[in-house]
């Protein structure tokens, strides 16, 4: 009873785990960069340093730019360069036309910073939950059946491994089947907890397009309910002016008064509502510093600089909320914190990867025997390919894309989104097409040369198009160019690494493929 069991969850963690990993490779790829994105987003604008300067550093600045827009200011808000995801000064207005302006500047100078149009490290963050080129409902919806299929193979895959910490020490690398299941299961159990995790909080940060019926029940259907209820639940400030002048506190009266009711915590950003106006209000915010600190703030009357509320910590339902969000994103991670999670992202990944190659494995032999399978077969291993090459060799050229594309060409921020599904394409017609032809053995070993170069030719543009060389940064301390750098070389070797070995075991030249189906990892060779 317990084996019949046993082999139906089996059954089920091999089709879960097959009919929705490309979408899960996609999503666990993205979301592990995702964990740099500003970081990213600093490589991808190198004509702009980047700040640190605290409040009052920054205020000589601010001032300025506030008493040249005069009076007719009444409302914006500053983002202060006090920790990574905000690299400048930066001040939100509405212009005279109500339109929504947004200027970068120089804390110490006041220059304006005007950097390249770029996606950056946040597309490829967003890209993990809300794809490509589809409806945003739809990708939600998409997503979240794939994390609701992710859960269900973590289950039954704790399930059918009774003695799962016994092999996560076993790794017998002369069985080449056996080989790719240890090291599916040693990417699987080493992060284990992370893998439930990400899951189960991916999930939640959903909730509210996939379970809309109770919110909706009680605040109706539309737009119209689902903004009542988000600013009720998360306490979103909004107050009309009253059309009654009365003169506003100072800025710097309101930012003290801040700092004194946040208790030493830095000022990291602060907005002005209806300033000049009976109604106006002064908000203050800081960083995330732990798991529950997530959007707390301090509401003020900007008359009399009364604190109206402080918005610390949460009630149960809503604080559980914010930790699992933090949890999610790394909000509150340093930066070696922000490593771990960036490693335990590729074990994911990994995990992902070496499930789908293990499926094309556990079924060669009698695709030999048949010939080369069934169409099915290869068309699913194309995919696997075109998935696990195609994906990582779109990201090199979207770093590529960002240093070679004319900084005054219109629209360059989709082109350089463009460029990466434009590279995944050809990678998908290309697997597809030699697999369906019995031919993946050769796409297998080009492909994955072609994505090293790709890497390769990351750092040499870089050095190229911009004065931030790989030497000059490790000179300068520049720690963000260096991780990129270092870290597109690491995968360029692995990837010419691999190449090798799959050229060796076919025994045949990368040009001149003449075998059918792919690389033999059952027997080391192609028969």
């Amino acid at each position: 009873m317990k084996s019949a069991f046993r082999q139906s969850m089996a059954w089920l963690h091999t089709w879960v785990g097959l009919l929705l990993s490309w979408v899960l490779f996609f999503i666990f790829l993205t979301g592990t960069v995702g964990y740099f994105d500003d970081e990213l987003d600093d490589w991808m604008t190198p004509e702009t340093p980047t700040f640190s300067a605290t409040v009052n550093e920054s205020m000589p600045v601010l001032e300025q730019f506030l008493s040249a827009k005069g009076a007719d200011l009444k409302n914006y808000s500053v983002s202060f360069p006090v920790d990574r995801t905000q690299p400048f000064l930066t001040i939100s207005y509405r212009d005279a036309d109500n339109k929504r302006q947004r200027v970068k500047l120089n804390p110490y100078t006041g220059e304006e910073l005007t950097p390249r149009a770029t996606a950056g490290g946040q597309t490829l963050y967003r890209m993990h939950y809300r794809l490509r080129y589809i409806p945003t409902k739809i990708a939600y919806y998409i997503v979240g059946v794939a994390t609701m299929f992710m859960f269900l193979a973590l289950i039954t895959g704790v399930v059918i491994h009774k003695k799962i910490f016994k092999e996560f020490f076993t790794f017998r690398p002369g069985k080449k089947p056996t080989a790719w299941l240890d090291g599916h299961n040693l990417m699987s159990v080493m992060s284990l907890p992370f893998h439930f995790m990400i899951t189960f909080t991916g999930f939640l940060l959903l909730l509210y397009t996939l379970m809309p019926l109770i919110m909706n029940a009680h605040y109706g259907d539309g737009k119209e309910g689902r903004d009542a209820f988000f600013k009720e639940y998360f306490s979103r400030t909004s107050v009309k002016a009253s059309g009654i002048s009365e003169p506003s506190l100072e800025l710097q009266t309101l930012l003290e008064r801040a700092g004194k009711e946040m208790a030493g915590k830095p000022i990291a950003w602060f907005s002005v509502s209806n300033s000049g106006d009976k109604n106006a209000i002064f908000e203050a915010g800081s960083i995330h510093e732990n798991l529950s600190d997530s959007r707390d703030k301090w509401v003020f009357d900007a008359n009399n600089g009364e604190l109206i509320k402080a918005q610390i910590g949460h009630e149960s339902s809503k604080s559980f909320y914010y930790v699992l969000r933090s949890l999610h994103e790394g909000l509150f991670a340093s930066t070696s914190l922000r490593w771990l999670y960036f490693l335990t992202g590729l074990l994911g990944t990994g995990m992902i990867a070496s499930g789908m190659v293990l499926w094309t494995v556990k079924r060669r032999a009698k695709a030999i025997k048949s010939g080369g399978g069934s169409f099915g077969y290869r068309f699913t291993e194309g995919l696997n390919l075109a998935c696990l090459l195609g994906l990582p060799a779109g990201i090199a050229m979207y770093l590529i894309a960002n240093r070679v594309l004319p900084v005054e060409l219109s629209e360059r921020a989709l082109w350089e989104v463009n460029s990466l599904f434009i590279t995944f394409s050809v990678f998908i017609l290309v697997a597809v097409a030699k697999s369906t032809a019995k031919k993946a053995d050769s796409a297998w070993v080009s492909l994955t040369f072609l994505t090293g170069f790709l890497y390769a030719l990351v750092p040499v543009v870089n050095a190229i198009t911009t004065d931030n060389n790989l030497l000059f940064s490790l000179l300068n301390q520049n720690w963000v160019f260096v991780g990129v750098d270092v870290v597109c070389i690491a995968v360029a070797m692995a990837c010419f690494v691999l190449g090798n070995y799959l050229n060796k075991i076919f025994n045949v030249k990368v040009n001149q493929q003449k075998h059918s189906i792919g690389p033999d990892f059952k027997r080391g060779h192609v028969s």
